[in-house]
């Protein structure tokens, strides 16, 4: 899993029929102190999370493994709402 920040969504009008339904998030990649890094995802959101929210990601064949993207064309998913990281 992949620790990220929604900062943005994905517009598609025109997509695979596996597709259709699911919402798309512009996701970007941060550190374990919530630092971004350069690196960005697409991801098909099945938990709900918005604009500025802080979520877990997988990717990969692992991103299939959901109870609602399984057997469908997606290589990241959106599968929890972090609402803190404690760090000792």
């Amino acid at each position: 899993m992949k620790l990220v920040k929604v900062i943005g969504s994905i517009t598609s009008t025109i997509k695979d029929e596996t597709l259709v339904g699911f919402k798309l998030l512009l996701v970007q990649s941060l550190e374990v102190d919530l630092s971004p890094k350069n690196d960005y995802y697409v991801a098909v959101d099945t938990v709900g999370l918005g604009e500025g929210e802080i979520g877990l990601i997988v990717t990969g064949s692992t991103a299939k493994y959901t109870e609602y993207t399984r057997g469908k064309n997606v290589d990241a998913t959106l599968v929890a709402k972090v609402d803190r990281v404690d760090l000792e």
